[in-house]
This record gives structure tokens, C-alpha cells and sequence, in this order.
């Protein structure tokens, strides 16, 4: 081969550091390889490569591993312990050939073996095969590295441009309370402007759930936890959407035994049950039926929310809480969406250390389930006092 064929090998001219305590090994090696068109230096034990490695930059290491003093294995472990030198491709030479010494070589993260004396041929050949499989990682990982960047970025984006949809979205909530409120207002243009009001209020949920989730991801979410008494708080929220289901011309029923209560972020948690009412009344048909019941279940509480919609298939019961994701029409196969309130519920469920997640409503349906570990629960003087009756109250509609 000639020098024009060398210089046309991705290798040509690469760094290579010779580690050897011995000499004539040294002088060997660096004949080979600068008769292959590499750079060569070298070094007679490992501290000696350690103090050379950030100099020359090597774009290789050739390390014996039997050498007094520190040997090849403790060097190529404090080597892959320094900044930039994970993906540095590393060959061990020795005339040992036990296998538990191979074994020990790769456990310190050596990248290949060569037995001495080493042969020329074999040597380029290894080094040449290594460089080019290490540069393809290097490249992999810096476009892996842009990609996440130029995600993060887009995201960012989205972020504040959402953000910014916050300060006109609660001008508009302010303005529809004042027509609200006006005595002068049609009766007849009441219904709109209830609608109106609703949307504008779900547009804001929507705008601080993609808030949040973004700062889930960064940081987690930041709770302020309560103590809630669900059978006085569940009926608030069920009075939240009961003028919708009203028009929808479905029902509404809550059911929650006497003295349950947890301890939670109910800001978050309220948009997490309000989230799920939205969906069930959503893909819900006319005449349906949608009950919230919260029960005690060990150490935790559940909200269920069990609807009478479209039933969500048991291999697609996981994938709707992902981002971007919900169900085509038929609940059949996923398709991607703006739907983000099923990850923001994940997201909530988690960072209160329970978890949610989807069931089969017999004969037809879902039931979302909302389980948050309360450890306070059996020690609360609540449950020491009041009898565990059940209350379950309807909100009929009218007849469509």
C-alpha cells in the first residue's frame, strides 16, 4: 500500500499512545505503527499516560496490562473516569492468555485484546476496525446530542408561546363573567355564553396542563399537599361540569363513604378528576351515565371515574396516557392528537407517589382510577369517630 492509499483511510494520521514498561516492546510498536502512517508517542507506565493523555490527545491507547506499579487494568479505569474519555478506544496487549484475565480486561472497559508479540498486520487491522466503529459512535452521539437539543428548544418554544396565551385567554374569562353578571342579558343568549364560558374555562385547563407537564419533565411538579375531605370536595367538582352534562343530556352521580380523606395538592388534584369528567362526557353518548366513587383501598385512596363511552381496548389501556396521544374514533388504534389531559393526570398520580390507570366498564365503558398513597389515612381521629356510611348522590339531566 502506498502512501496515496493511506491517505485516503478515515485513521490516517491518528494519535496513538503506546503504554509499555517495556522498552524494546515500545520501540517495536512505534516502528509498526509509524510505518502505517500514524502519530506515536509513548509512555513506561500508567501514571506516566495518565500525565501524557491530556497533551497529545490520543485518538487511541495501546496499554500492556502486566506492568509494576499501577498495572493496565487500573489504568484504564482511572482513564475512563476523566472528562471525554468514555468513548476512547482502548486495546490491552499481554502474553497472558487466561481467560479470567480477558474477562478482567473488558470488565475495566477495554475495547478489544491483542496476545503478544503482536503481529503488524493484526494490529493495524484491529485499530483500523476500532477507530471506525468508535468515530460512528462519536457521530451517533453528537447527532443524538443536536437531536436533544433541538428538541429541548422546540419545546421551550411551545412553552412560552402557551405562556403567553395565558394573559389574553384570562382577559376573555374576565369578559364573558361581566356579560355574565349583566341584568340586561337575553335569557335566550345565556345557554352561548354559559358554553362560551366553559370552553374558555377547559382552554385554560389545556394551557396549564402543557405548563405543567413542562415543568414535570424539567423539575417535577411542586405540590402544596392538603387535606381534603372528599365527601365534601367531590360534590364541588361534580357541580363544575353538571350544567355541560345537563346539555348533554347525561347524568351525573358521586358516591363517597363518610370520614375518607387524603392528603394532596387538590389544585392538581381537582384537574386531574375535572380532566377525567371532561373525557367522559366527551365519549359519552346521550342518556349516559358518568359516577364518580371514591373508596378506601389499604393505605391509599381511589377516585374512580366509570363513564359509558366507547371502552378504551385493554392493549391500547396503557398507551393513552403518552403525550400527543388518544384514540381514533371506534377507540380501535391510537392517532396522534393535541390530548395531553390523560398525561397530565400520569403525571399528577405520580408525583403524589400513586399511580392511574384504565379498566373495562361492564357492559360498556371506562373506569379511570386514581390511587394516591395517603399514610395518614388510619391515623386521622375522623375514622376513630364517624360510622363508615355512604352517601352517593345523583345529578339527574333532563330528558332530551
Amino acid at each position: 500500500m502506498n502512501e496515496d492509499q493511506y491517505a485516503r483511510r478515515a485513521d490516517f494520521g491518528a494519535r496513538v499512545l503506546v503504554v509499555d514498561d517495556d522498552a524494546i516492546a515500545r520501540r517495536s510498536l512505534r516502528a509498526m505503527l509509524e510505518r502505517g502512517y500514524y502519530q506515536v508517542e509513548t509512555a513506561s507506565s500508567g501514571a506516566e499516560a495518565i500525565e501524557i493523555l491530556p497533551r497529545f490527545r490520543p485518538e487511541l491507547l495501546l496499554l500492556d496490562i502486566i506492568m509494576p506499579g499501577m498495572d493496565g487494568l487500573e489504568t484504564c479505569r482511572r482513564i475512563r473516569a476523566m472528562q471525554g474519555c468514555d468513548l476512547l478506544p482502548i486495546i490491552f496487549l499481554t502474553s497472558d492468555d487466561r481467560p479470567e484475565t480477558h474477562a478482567e480486561a473488558f470488565k475495566a472497559k477495554g475495547d478489544d485484546f491483542l496476545r503478544k508479540p503482536v503481529f503488524k498486520t493484526e494490529l493495524i487491522v484491529r485499530i483500523r476496525s476500532l477507530m471506525r466503529l468508535k468515530r460512528l459512535q462519536a457521530e451517533i452521539q453528537s447527532e443524538r446530542d443536536a437531536l436533544i437539543e433541538a428538541q429541548k428548544q422546540k419545546e421551550d418554544l411551545f412553552e412560552f408561546i402557551v405562556h403567553d396565551l395565558k394573559n389574553p385567554l384570562a382577559t376573555i374569562q374576565v369578559g364573558l363573567d361581566l356579560l355574565s353578571s349583566r341584568s340586561d342579558m337575553p335569557p335566550a343568549s345565556q345557554p352561548r355564553l354559559l358554553r362560551l364560558r366553559e370552553t374558555a374555562q377547559g382552554m385554560g385547563r389545556m394551557v396549564q396542563n402543557i405548563l405543567d407537564l413542562g415543568r414535570a419533565e424539567q423539575m417535577g411538579l411542586d405540590l402544596n399537599p392538603t387535606r381534603i375531605l372528599l365527601k365534601d370536595w367531590v360534590p364541588l367538582l361534580v357541580a363544575e361540569v353538571e350544567g355541560r352534562a345537563q346539555r348533554l343530556c347525561q347524568t351525573l352521580e358521586w358516591e363517597c363513604p363518610e370520614g375518607i380523606a387524603i392528603t394532596a395538592d387538590q389544585e392538581l388534584l381537582r384537574r386531574v378528576i375535572l380532566n377525567l369528567l371532561d373525557n367522559a362526557l366527551n365519549y359519552s353518548p346521550e342518556g349516559a351515565r358518568t359516577r364518580i366513587v371514591a373508596e378506601a383501598s389499604g393505605n391509599s385512596v381511589r377516585v374512580k371515574v366509570l363513564d359509558q363511552g366507547l371502552g378504551i381496548p385493554e392493549h391500547m389501556r396503557q398507551a393513552v396516557f403518552d403525550k400527543f396521544m388518544r384514540l381514533a374514533e371506534g377507540g380501535s388504534k391510537a392517532r396522534s392528537g393535541s390530548g395531553l389531559g390523560l398525561t397530565f393526570c400520569h403525571a399528577v398520580a405520580e408525583a403524589h407517589g400513586g399511580r392511574i390507570w384504565v379498566e373495562g366498564n361492564d357492559p360498556k365503558g371506562s373506569v379511570f382510577i386514581v390511587e394516591i398513597p395517603d399514610e395518614d389515612r388510619n391515623q386521622s381521629p375522623v375514622f376513630a369517630s364517624e360510622p363508615e356510611t355512604s352517601d352517593c348522590q345523583a345529578f339527574p339531566s333532563p330528558q332530551g
